[in-house]
C-alpha cells in the first residue's frame, strides 16, 4: 500500500471520527440524554459528559469508506466467501480483480469463477486496452487447461509461485508480480462485522441509557458473538503448538463456543479498562497498529486507527476540557469486539493477505485489559461479590490510590502496551512454530 494511501486514508477517518464525535456530543447535550454523571466514586471527571463515543466511531468508520471511494483512486473489491450464511445467499460466481507485472509491463487481471461449472474466466487488460478472454479448468493429474480464444488448448503447471508451460520442453517459469494498488476488499468478515457492531451500538446504547443487568447483558452480548460466528463461519479451531507436541486442534462445535466465549471475554475486558480517559481507546489503537503495520496492510484496520484517534481528540481534551466526550459501554464494547475479530481474523489464517500471526501471540496484544479482568473477577469471587459488579478495584484505581494522575496511569499504559506487543510479535518472528515459547 502507497505511504500516500495511509495518509489519506488517516486524515479522512481522523476527521470523521472528529466531525461525528462533535456531532453525536452536541446532539447528547442538547436533549440531555447519554450523559455522564460524575460521582466521585468511580467516575472522576469534573462534569457531566456525553456518552456517544460507540455510535460516533461507529458512524465515522462508514462514512470515511464511502469517502474514500469518492474522494480517491482506491477501488472497492467485493470478496465474499461460501462461509456462513454467504453458503445460501452467495452468488455462483465469484469475481476477483487484481494487478499485475510480468516482465516490466502492467497487466489488469480480472477472474471470474463459476462455482456450479468449477471453471475460471479470465479476462486480461494489457497495455493495449485489447482484451482477451481465457478459460482454466484444473485437469485430473493437478495441471491447468488454458482453453484460449482461439480454441488452442494449453496446459500448464503451478508450483510455488511459479506457472510453467507443460510440453516436451518445459519453458521458463512466469512468475507474476502482485501490484499494490490502492483496493479496500469487502468481504464476508467486513460484512459479518458491520452487521454484529450496528447490533452492538444498538444493545449497548440501551444500557448506557437505562443500565441493563450484567446477566442480560453477557446473555446479549454472547448472541451478537454467535451471529459472528454464523455469519463469518469464522472460530477458533486453532490453538498452536501450546505444549511442544503440536497444533491443538478443536472439534468445531467446541471451537464456536470457545470462540463466542473469547468474543464476550474481550469485549467485558475492554469494558472494564474503560475507567480513565484515553485507556481503553489506546488498548484498541495500538494492537491495531501491530496488526495493521506487521504485515500487508488492510484498509480497514488504517479506517480504525484513524477513527480511534479522532476520538482521543474529544477524550483527552485536544480540543478542548469542556468539549470532552466518552466511549460509553457502546464504544468500549465495539473496541473489544472488533479487536477480538481482527485477532481470530488474523491467527486462524482467514486473511485473504495469507498474513497470519500465532494464535498465543492474540494474547500478547491484549495483555493488559485482558489480565486486569481476570484479576478482578477473581479477586472478586473471593470475597464473594458479583463478578461484573462495578467496583474501584482495577488496575488503574490502585495507581490512583497510590497517588497517580490520570494522565501518568495512561502513559504508564501505553508504554506497557507496547512493548507486551512488540514482545509478542518478536516472538511470533523468532519462534514462528513453536508458539509454546510465547505462552510460557
Amino acid at each position: 500500500m502507497p505511504n500516500t494511501s495511509v495518509i489519506v486514508i488517516l486524515i479522512i477517518s481522523f476527521f470523521a471520527s472528529v466531525t461525528f464525535n462533535g456531532f453525536f456530543r452536541n446532539l447528547a447535550k442538547n436533549y440531555n440524554v447519554l450523559i455522564d454523571i460524575p460521582d466521585k466514586s468511580r467516575k472522576f471527571h469534573f462534569r457531566a459528559t456525553p456518552l456517544t463515543g460507540g455510535i460516533s466511531i461507529y458512524v465515522a468508520a462508514l462514512v470515511s469508506a464511502l469517502l474514500l471511494a469518492s474522494l480517491t483512486s482506491v477501488s472497492f473489491e467485493a470478496n465474499i466467501s461460501e462461509r456462513g450464511l454467504m453458503k445460501e445467499l452467495g452468488p455462483n460466481e465469484t469475481n476477483i480483480s487484481r494487478s499485475y507485472e510480468v516482465n516490466e509491463k502492467n497487466y489488469e487481471l480480472e477472474i471470474e469463477k463459476s462455482n456450479t461449472e468449477n471453471t475460471v474466466s479470465i479476462n486480461l487488460n494489457g497495455s493495449n486496452k485489447e482484451n482477451t478472454t481465457v478459460k482454466v479448468v484444473q485437469n485430473n493429474d493437478g495441471y491447468f487447461e488454458v482453453i484460449l480464444p482461439t480454441g488452442e488448448t494449453q496446459t500448464y503447471k503451478y508450483d510455488n509461485g511459479s506457472v510453467t508451460l507443460v510440453s516436451e520442453v518445459e519453458s521458463q517459469p512466469i512468475i507474476p508480480k502482485l501490484l499494490n494498488t490502492p483496493r479496500i476488499n469487502v468481504d464476508t468478515t467486513t460484512l459479518s462485522m458491520l452487521i454484529c457492531g450496528a447490533l452492538i451500538i444498538l444493545v449497548m446504547t440501551f444500557d448506557d441509557l437505562f443500565e441493563i443487568r450484567a446477566s442480560i447483558r453477557i446473555i446479549l452480548q454472547a448472541c451478537v458473538a454467535a451471529l459472528m460466528v454464523i455469519l463469518s463461519d469464522e472460530t477458533i479451531r486453532n490453538l498452536g503448538n501450546l505444549l511442544g507436541e503440536g497444533d491443538i486442534i478443536l472439534p468445531i462445535i467446541w471451537s464456536e463456543v470457545f470462540t463466542i466465549f473469547c468474543i464476550v471475554g474481550i469485549m467485558n475486558a475492554y469494558n472494564m479498562s474503560d475507567g480513565l480517559n484515553g485507556i481503553c481507546a489506546s488498548f484498541g489503537l495500538i494492537p491495531l497498529v501491530f496488526i495493521g503495520f506487521a504485515g500487508p496492510v488492510h484498509y480497514g484496520t488504517i479506517i480504525l486507527m484513524g477513527i480511534l484517534l479522532g476520538f482521543l481528540a474529544y477524550n483527552l481534551g485536544w480540543l478542548g476540557k469542556k468539549r470532552r466526550a466518552f466511549l460509553g459501554d457502546s464504544g468500549s464494547n465495539s473496541i473489544g469486539f472488533a479487536i477480538a475479530v481482527l485477532c481470530i481474523y488474523y491467527s486462524q489464517g482467514y486473511s485473504s493477505s495469507g498474513y497470519v500471526i500465532n494464535p498465543v501471540t492474540a494474547l500478547w496484544l491484549v495483555a493488559i485489559p485482558l489480565l486486569d479482568c481476570i484479576g478482578v473477577m477473581i479477586s472478586r469471587a473471593i470475597k464473594g461479590v458479583m463478578p461484573f459488579r462495578p467496583g474501584r478495584d482495577h488496575f488503574h484505581h490502585k495507581l490512583l490510590d497510590y497517588g497517580l494522575s490520570a494522565k501518568k496511569i495512561l502513559i504508564i499504559y501505553i508504554a506497557l502496551t507496547i512493548v507486551l506487543c512488540s514482545f509478542g510479535m518478536l516472538l511470533n518472528q523468532l519462534y514462528p512454530n513453536k508458539e509454546y515459547i510465547s505462552f510460557a
